[in-house]
């Protein structure tokens, strides 16, 4: 199993007026957040810590037995979706079936699209 890294669900945010450790959890439709201040805190390294121990705690109650591996939520699919596959849908404007998907990491992750033609490909 892919290690995880030793923040996850936890966000450290370093801007004007706001300097904390942010915990963040959402799974199964159960969720927690709280802040934790550097200045609160005494400092970067002791608020991270208190995160750290608060999102252990918080991960455990929500994640079960799967904390700390279930990293992410299970992808739902919309009652908006098509086709009944994540990631698939019909285009009534092109008359085709679309697949969507990311590339790239970080700033550089994009959406890509393929198009499958009615026409060309046929219904089914």
């Amino acid at each position: 199993m892919k290690k995880l890294s030793s923040l996850h669900h936890i966000s450290i945010i370093e801007s004007r007026g706001t300097n904390c450790a942010w915990v963040r959890i959402k799974y199964d439709g159960k969720s927690f957040q709280q802040s934790f201040p550097f200045k609160k805190y005494g400092g970067k390294k002791k608020a991270i810590d208190a995160a750290k121990k608060k999102r252990d705690q918080e991960g455990k109650k929500i994640y079960g037995t799967n904390w700390p591996y279930a990293k992410y939520s299970p992808r739902k699919i919309s009652p908006l979706n098509s086709s009944g596959e994540i990631g698939v849908s019909y285009s009534e404007k092109d008359h085709s079936w679309v697949a969507t998907w990311q590339e790239g990491k970080g700033v550089r992750r994009k959406q890509k699209n393929a198009y499958f033609s009615i026409n060309k490909y046929g219904e089914a």
